[in-house]
């Protein structure tokens, strides 16, 4: 076993294979099938509908409308709240209604399910990116604008961070974790998903910024959905891959991986991939990698 495995090993996620869909998840999607299921993210009992074959994407709750990629990544906020609040946290409605005020949670998102089970909270932090010519803490048009890789927050100042699926978009990503690890306290906090290669090691570089600052497309051009300006979608720069957890740790995270198929709860597909990076606290070391 070389360093680099042992490294890898020590964050609990290597080798990681590839899954195919389970018999059962094929049959689901083969007939649309909806089933009853416990949200994560409305803590209510519904149905959850099948769209599609991309199953992260879908089995969308018809209380809250939460998909399946992000009832994964309030699972694992409920799970690992859980522990640090000494009291089981089933869903973010809960977490918002009862357990949560203590708590600085920041979203990269102003939109969706996640965003309107937790938007009471006293302490909750949310923003969407405009565009360059604004600076962060900017609103614009009523939405509060952030720019990951300039974050306008306190060092030390937040508990919780979440994005689901955004790192991908920006085009200096390891620039904006260090901005994430910059505002989280010690032993707070990063809970986000992205697109992620789980047998390759390098990151893939899609497109990146030019001199001028406008993108320069490396790869066959990828966009995903925006949910701010729908019509337009909006570009991917790079798809992670295992070196995103040794730069992970080189900024001063412990990261682990949560792979998540639970039936009952509405957890379908074989790319059920939820990462939690956590800032290490003065004294912790992290990996040792030559």
């Amino acid at each position: 076993m070389t360093n680099e495995d042992r490294a890898l090993q020590r964050c609990r996620i290597y080798p990681l294979q590839p899954a195919a869909p389970s018999r059962l998840e094929s049959l689901m999607v083969k007939w649309r099938w909806a089933r009853i299921a416990r949200c994560s993210v409305c803590g209510r009992i519904r149905r959850f509908a099948i769209e599609h074959d991309n199953l992260r994407e879908t089995v969308r709750c018809s209380g809250c409308g939460a998909i399946s990629r992000q009832r994964q990544l309030a699972y694992v906020i409920c799970a690992r709240l859980s522990e640090v609040l000494g009291r089981r946290v089933t869903s973010l409605r809960q977490l918002a209604a009862r357990d949560g005020d203590a708590l600085a949670i920041y979203n990269t998102e102003t939109a969706g399910p996640v965003h309107a089970a937790l938007s009471t909270l006293r302490h909750y932090l949310c923003s969407e990116y405009v565009g360059p010519e604004f600076p962060s803490g900017a609103v614009v048009n009523g939405v509060p604008h952030q720019d990951l890789m300039r974050l306008s927050y306190p060092d030390d100042s937040i508990d919780l961070v979440l994005s689901s699926d955004v790192f991908e978009h920006i085009p200096q990503p390891y620039t904006a974790h260090q901005e994430v690890h910059r505002v989280l306290r010690p032993g707070g906090r990063h809970i986000f998903t992205v697109p992620f290669y789980q047998t390759e090691f390098a990151d893939e570089t899609r497109a990146v910024l030019g001199e001028d600052g406008t993108p320069r497309v490396i790869r066959t051009p990828l966009y995903h959905d925006d949910p701010i300006r729908p019509n337009r979608g909006i570009l991917v720069y790079t798809i992670f891959a295992l070196e995103m957890l040794l730069k992970l740790d080189r900024i001063g995270f412990t990261t682990h991986l949560y792979r998540l198929r639970h039936p009952f709860l509405g957890l379908l597909g074989p790319n059920a991939l939820v990462f939690e990076a956590v800032k290490r606290t003065a004294g912790e070391t992290g990996l040792r990698v030559p």
